[in-house]
């Protein structure tokens, strides 16, 4: 077999191109003290040997000549023309295949909490270590405490150590044995449903939960618990003492400043709320309203209806600004602060 080097970690056979890291089943042809020699159908021969070989010593032990392997390309060249080999452990692939397809398939699991670290849990996933951030705990388990006082953290996670969490797994990358997991994941599409239910610019009365140095933890929703940040920016200036002006327990209004997935931001700056809100809380489409007319052209008139806007396309050629009318809503979009009004037949 001719093979011609392109760079260090990639070759062409007349086969395919072959890079370093690339993953092959093989079967073993010879077994020597400190090497082995592989055949990867269609490819070659490879070899086991050195630090490989001592790093697998444990699993070469477990094979024999003609058993199916599993094993990475290292190297182009061990000196003798061969590829050179890392013996690969057939049940640790599986694990990362099966967390792989896991991952795709939404999957939800009830792991148990072995470790504990400043940064999150650690759970065991088919004898894979999994991490779960504290970003990514339930609303209900997130240590609302300053992400600088690691011992109150730890002290936090105490409690679910030996514990079990229903959790999804994120992210798979056996390359770096990067297995993250999430117990918030599993509860996403319930909180979305429920934050579909609010709109930014509304007004909501929140509990306080904690405070730390850049805002006010707040629970937004009882029922799954749905959590909410205030930051410091979005505090008047006379509150800025947040540990005086702010006690756990404290019921306090809030303006929705942004939904995002299953998270929500809010503020306690210019709490009046967005007109088109409140509208919206009011009325609906075929409802009746009254306005007055601001403006009158060629093609449209416009008339203010308890602080929105709203437009009469039809019909109002006879109406007079600065008059007021009763209208019917016929259409009404309070994300696009969109209104159309019709005049409403008195007969």
């Amino acid at each position: 077999m001719t093979t011609q080097t392109e760079n260090r970690f990639t070759i062409k056979t007349k086969y395919k191109s072959i890079n370093i890291g690339d993953i092959f089943n093989g079967f073993v042809i010879k077994k020597r003290a400190r090497e082995v020699y592989v055949e990867i159908p269609q490819l070659g021969i490879g070899r086991i040997y050195g630090l490989q070989y001592m790093k697998a010593k444990d699993l070469i032990s477990k094979i024999k000549e003609g058993d199916e392997v599993v094993v990475k390309i290292v190297g182009f060249d061990d000196g003798y023309g061969n590829f050179e080999l890392e013996l690969q452990d057939i049940e640790y692939i599986s694990s990362w295949l099966k967390a792989k397809e896991a991952m795709n398939n939404k999957e939800v699991f009830e792991l148990e909490v072995v470790e504990i670290n400043k940064g999150g849990l650690i759970v065991n996933f088919n004898g894979l270590k999994g991490f779960v951030p504290l970003s990514q705990l339930a609303p209900e388990h997130y240590p609302r405490v300053g992400e600088s006082d690691k011992k109150k953290i730890l002290e936090h996670l105490q409690q679910f150590l030996g514990k079990k969490l229903k959790l999804r797994i994120i992210t798979v990358e056996p390359s770096t044995q990067k297995l993250i997991l999430s117990e918030r994941a599993t509860r996403l599409e319930e909180y979305q449903k429920i934050l579909s239910q609010f709109k930014v610019g509304e007004l909501k009365e929140v509990e306080v939960l904690g405070v730390s140095k850049f805002g006010i933890f707040v629970r937004f929703y009882d029922n799954p618990p749905i959590d909410g940040l205030i930051h410091i920016n979005e505090i008047p200036e006379r509150f800025k003492n947040l540990e005086e002006s702010f006690k756990k327990g404290d019921k306090i209004v809030a303006k929705i400043i942004k939904i995002e997935a299953d998270r929500v931001n809010l503020s306690l700056k210019d709490l009046v709320e967005d007109p088109w809100i409140a509208f919206s809380k009011k009325y609906k489409v075929g409802d009746e309203v009254a306005g007055k007319i601001t403006e009158i052209s060629q093609f449209f008139a416009v008339a203010e209806v308890e602080g929105v806007k709203g437009v009469i396309l039809e019909n109002f050629e006879n109406l007079e600004k600065d008059k007021e009318y009763k209208f019917v809503i016929e259409q009404f979009d309070p994300n696009e602060k969109k209104l159309i009004l019709n005049i409403k037949n008195e007969n």
